[in-house]
């Protein structure tokens, strides 16, 4: 494995046009993901994502950037949710979603406002709020889709890239390093070439992506969490 330390950060947000678009495309994928102890004995059962997205016009000609991600736990739908970007800025238009209680969250974009509709985190009502989100960023629940397009070129790249979740009161920039290059082993027979990515949360927080140098998909994460990892591994 190549490592590299230290470079430019790159500014990558809905208005520079900096994603590698070509690589955008209609896709369907399914990820397994699941906990396990520090040194990898699974402590949860595992949950699957099914995560789809098209790309469309609307009656104006304009092309769509459509995401659908639901998320099942032992059968159960625990969140399904619908996102519409710009395409091909990614610049969020708007994003629904219902969780495993059929609560409601809608969410419209008008430049870098939100106007949010649903049930309020503190007190469960039905409340209507605006967040000036204040960056042109993309869509949080979308970053599997989205970090593959970063124009990795480089062991030691660096970006900096503007993320919203949907409903809370602001976007924030997050550092993505590209860390090395490994082949992942899938089967005895098969390896993949990957880019290895580091996306930081916080101080403390974390998550590394194997993403595949030919398609540009993610096909595992690792995130270290309470003493263990979270893992999201690609089923197909």
């Amino acid at each position: 494995m190549t490592y590299q330390l230290k470079a430019q950060v790159d500014t990558i947000t809905t208005q520079n046009l900096k994603l590698n678009i070509s690589k955008a495309t209609s896709l369907k994928h399914s990820y397994v993901v699941f906990f396990t102890d520090s040194i990898g004995n699974r402590t949860t059962s595992a949950d699957i994502w099914d995560r789809e997205v098209s790309i469309t016009k609307d009656q104006k000609g304009s092309s769509l950037y459509n995401f659908s991600w639901k998320w099942y736990n032992k059968d159960s739908l625990v969140l399904n949710a619908n996102g519409v970007c710009k395409f091909p800025s990614l610049e969020p238009q708007e994003y629904i979603s219902y969780n495993k209680k059929k609560q409601k969250r809608v969410v419209h974009y008008e430049k870098n406002q939100a106007n949010v509709e649903g049930k309020s985190r503190k007190t469960q009502r039905d409340t209507t709020y605006k967040v000036n989100v204040d960056l042109p960023a993309f869509v949080f629940p979308m970053d599997m889709e989205i970090l593959p397009l970063l124009p990795i070129k480089k062991v030691g790249q660096e970006f900096a890239i503007p993320f919203y979740e949907p409903g809370s009161p602001r976007a924030a920039y997050y550092k993505c390093v590209v860390l090395g290059k490994e082949e992942l082993k899938m089967t005895e027979e098969t390896k993949v070439k990957c880019w290895l990515l580091k996306l930081i949360y916080s101080k403390d927080a974390y998550a590394t992506f194997w993403i595949t140098d030919s398609s540009r998909e993610i096909i595992k994460m690792q995130n270290p969490f309470k003493g263990g990892y979270r893992y999201k591994v690609k089923l197909y």
